[in-house]
C-alpha cells in the first residue's frame, strides 16, 4: 500500500465518518418527531387499541420532538377551551378561571403539597366515557405536556412554562407546575426568567414555582445546579437578562468561580448591573418616625439593582485595596468592577503559575504520570492556559513511555492531548500518528479490527515501519483509490441504512 493511497483512504474515511456523525442526530430528531406525531393524532383521534402503547412511548420521544409537540399544543382544537374545561372539572382537577387565576387555596402543608406533587390527571381522564366531549383532545394535550418535559433540558422547561400561558393550553397549568417542578433544577432559569416577567399573572405563577421547590432565593438556584456548568450559566443568563435584583449578591460571589464559563457568565450578569441605562427608581414614602413624627424626606421604599451592587462595591473596595469610598458620591463601577475581576485574576493566575511549576518539576524528574494530572486539572479550569504547547511536550513523552510498556489506550490518550494542545506544533503529526498507533493496537489487544486507526498512522508517517506493517497486516491492499472510494461511499449507505433499520426496530419494541 503506497502512502499516498493510504492517505486518500484515510480521507475518505474521515469525510463518511463526519458525515455520518452530523447526519445521525438529524435523522434521529426528524424520525422521532414525525413519530411523535403520529401518535399524538392516535390519542387526539380516540383511537382506544393504540392509546396506550402511544402514552407509553411518547416520553421517550420528547428530548428529539420538541418542534412538534409544541406545535401540536398550539393547534386549533375541535373542543373549546370552555369544553374542555369542563372535562377537567369532570376529573376535579384544579383549573384556573378565564382570567389566568387559581382560587387561592391558602399556605399549603408540605404534606398537602406532596400530595398534590403525586397528582396523575390521566387515570381519571382515561376513565370518563368516551363520548365525553374534548376528552380525546384532553388525554392528547396532556400527554403531550409530559412527553415535552420529558425533554429534561432548558428549552424544554420554556416550552412547557410557555403551553400554560397560551390561550388554547392555560387551563392545564395545574399540571404544568407539576412537570416544571419535576424538572428541577433545569426548569429553575425558565422560572427565574418568568419571575421576572412584566405579566403580574406569569410572575406570581413562577414565583410560586419556586418557592415550592424552594429556589426563589438566588443562591439556592445556583447551589441546586452545583456540579452542572451548563445550568449554572443558564441560571447567570437568567439573572443579566432580567437584572434580578435579589440576585445582585449571588453573582457577585460567582465572580471568581472555578469554572471558566461560569466565572464569564456571572461577570457578565454583573457588569449588566452597573452598566447601561439606569433602572427606575424605587418609590418614595414619608416614613413614620418614632414619637409619632413623620419624617421631611421620602425614603426609598427598595435599594435598586443599581444600588446594590454599588454597595457592595465599595464594601469590595475597602476589603480588597483597603479603598474607603463612602465619601466618594460618585463611583465608576464598571471600571471598580474591572479593578476586583483583575485582583481575582491575579490571585489565580499566582496560585496556577506555582501548581504549574511544581507539575512541571515533577515532569523534569521523570514522574509524567503525576504531571500530567496536574495539567489535566488546570486545562480544566483554563483550556486557554499559556503553557499548553509546553504540557504538549510532556504528553507526547508519557504517551512514548505508556507505548513502551505496551499500555495502548492510555497512550492513545497521551498523545490525544498532545495533539490537541499543540495542534501547528513540530510534534503534532507525530502525535497523531502515535495517537492513531496506538489506538489500533488497543482494539487489537480487545479483538477488534485496529486496521482504520493503523492506516490512519501510516498516512501521517509514511516513513513509520510499525505502523504501515500494522496497516498492510490488518487489512492488505486490494486496490487503488478508486475501489476504496467506492468500498466507503457504500460502508457509509449501510451504516446508515443499519441505523434507520435499528430506529425502526426500537419503535418497533418500545
Amino acid at each position: 500500500m503506497t502512502g499516498r493511497t493510504s492517505r486518500v483512504r484515510s480521507v475518505v474515511v474521515a469525510i463518511m465518518m463526519a458525515w455520518l456523525a452530523a447526519a445521525a442526530p438529524r435523522a434521529l430528531a426528524s424520525a422521532d418527531g414525525d413519530r411523535a406525531t403520529a401518535l399524538l393524532t392516535t390519542l387526539d383521534s380516540g383511537d382506544a387499541a393504540g392509546r396506550d402503547a402511544a402514552l407509553k412511548e411518547l416520553p421517550t420521544l420528547g428530548a428529539h420532538a420538541q418542534a412538534e409537540l409544541s406545535a401540536f399544543l398550539a393547534r386549533p382544537h375541535t373542543a373549546t377551551v370552555d369544553q374542555r374545561r369542563k372535562v377537567l372539572n369532570a376529573i376535579k382537577a384544579a383549573v384556573p378561571d378565564k382570567s389566568g387565576r387559581f382560587s387561592n387555596p391558602g399556605q399549603m402543608k408540605d404534606s398537602a403539597a406532596k400530595a398534590d406533587d403525586q397528582i396523575d390527571w390521566m387515570p381519571a381522564l382515561l376513565a370518563l366515557p368516551p363520548t365525553t366531549t374534548g376528552v380525546n383532545e384532553v388525554i392528547a394535550d396532556v400527554a403531550a405536556i409530559r412527553a415535552l418535559a420529558a425533554g429534561g433540558d432548558d428549552a424544554a422547561a420554556r416550552a412547557v412554562l410557555d403551553v400554560g400561558f397560551a390561550p388554547e393550553t392555560m387551563i392545564y397549568r395545574d399540571e404544568v407546575g407539576r412537570r416544571l417542578r419535576a424538572m428541577a433544577p433545569v426548569s429553575i432559569p425558565a422560572l427565574t426568567l418568568g419571575s421576572q416577567a412584566k405579566d403580574d399573572i406569569r410572575r406570581r405563577y413562577a414565583t410560586y414555582q419556586l418557592e415550592r421547590l424552594d429556589r426563589q432565593e438566588p443562591s439556592k438556584a445556583l447551589a441546586a445546579a452545583a456540579g452542572d456548568e451548563g445550568l449554572r450559566v443558564a441560571i447567570l443568563d437568567a439573572f443579566r437578562a432580567t437584572h434580578h435584583r435579589e440576585a445582585v449578591h449571588a453573582v457577585l460571589a460567582a465572580i471568581d468561580d472555578e469554572s471558566p464559563r461560569v466565572r464569564a457568565a456571572a461577570r457578565a450578569a454583573w457588569m449588566a448591573y452597573v452598566t447601561g441605562d439606569a433602572p427606575p427608581p424605587a418609590p418614595r414614602k414619608h416614613l413614620q418616625l418614632p414619637g409619632g413624627k413623620q419624617a421631611e424626606k421620602a425614603t426609598p421604599l427598595w435599594l435598586t439593582y443599581r444600588d446594590l451592587a454599588d454597595n457592595d462595591l465599595r464594601k469590595a473596595s475597602q476589603e480588597l485595596f483597603g479603598e474607603d469610598l463612602t465619601d466618594v458620591k460618585d463611583v465608576d463601577l464598571a471600571a471598580l468592577s474591572k479593578r476586583v475581576f483583575d485582583y481575582y485574576d491575579g490571585l489565580r493566575a499566582k496560585r496556577d503559575e506555582k501548581v504549574y511549576a511544581e507539575a512541571k518539576a515533577k515532569a523534569d524528574a521523570g514522574d509524567l504520570a503525576a504531571a500530567a494530572q496536574v495539567f489535566d486539572q488546570l486545562l480544566a479550569a483554563n483550556p486557554e492556559r499559556p503553557e499548553r504547547a509546553e504540557m504538549a511536550g510532556y504528553f507526547y513523552k508519557l504517551g512514548k513511555s505508556l507505548e513502551d510498556k505496551q499500555a495502548w489506550r492510555d497512550a492513545a490518550t497521551a498523545y490525544s492531548k498532545a495533539a490537541a494542545l499543540d495542534p501547528g506544533g513540530a510534534r503534532a503529526t507525530d502525535a497523531s500518528a502515535g495517537r492513531d498507533f496506538a489506538l489500533g493496537k488497543a482494539l487489537e489487544a480487545d479483538g477488534k479490527d485496529g486496521g482504520a486507526a493503523f492506516r490512519r498512522a501510516a498516512a501521517l508517517r509514511p516513513n513509520d515501519a510499525a505502523a504501515q506493517k500494522a496497516a498492510d497486516a490488518a487489512s492488505p491492499s486490494l486496490g487503488g483509490p478508486p475501489w476504496f472510494l467506492y468500498g466507503a461511499i457504500a460502508a457509509g449507505g449501510l451504516a446508515l441504512l443499519f441505523f434507520v433499520v435499528g430506529l425502526a426496530r426500537r419503535r418497533t419494541v418500545s
